[in-house]
């Protein structure tokens, strides 16, 4: 499954960078996330609900950072596995510049879907996909405006 899109962050790209870096930011951003800890600089485990259709069940995973270009760019691998099926994946996260209070963020990539949640097909995949990354940017930027409101 490709995944790709962009979204634009109210802050600069120092901000953004810093607020991806956050795990408690992250774990807050990720809809159905139980908990996020932090094992590294580059990498990060966490449990997630996750429901697509008539599939429920908990993931177990692992988030690597890699081929970072602060506060630029960098490179997304998530491993997770539960009983309902297992997720694997990459990709490319670049931030640009867009005047002086706003960042766009471009993403592209691919996952790899097995177990019961493959069963549910392509486009609720997809759909569910994109709906859950849509609520956690929102909620990355939510908190990106909260931030700079307080100071």
């Amino acid at each position: 499954m490709k995944i790709s899109g962009e979204f634009i962050f109210d802050g600069t790209r120092d901000e953004v960078w810093e607020l991806f870096r956050d795990p408690e930011v992250l774990a807050s951003a990720l809809p159905g996330t139980q908990k996020i800890n932090k094992i590294s600089d580059t990498e990060y485990e966490g449990d997630i609900n996750i429901r697509v259709g008539p599939i429920v069940g908990t993931f177990s995973g692992r988030i690597l950072v890699s081929n970072e270009i602060p506060p630029e760019s960098c490179t997304l691998t998530v491993e997770g596995s539960g009983k309902a099926g297992f997720l694997n994946g990459s990709g490319d996260v670049k931030f640009f510049e867009q005047g002086k209070d706003q960042t766009l963020m471009k993403y592209e990539g691919e996952a790899q879907i097995g177990g019961k949640l493959a069963s549910v097909g392509q486009r609720l995949l997809d759909a569910t996909s994109k709906s859950l990354t849509k609520m956690g940017l929102e909620t990355i930027n939510k908190t990106m405006q909260e931030r700079r409101a307080s100071k």
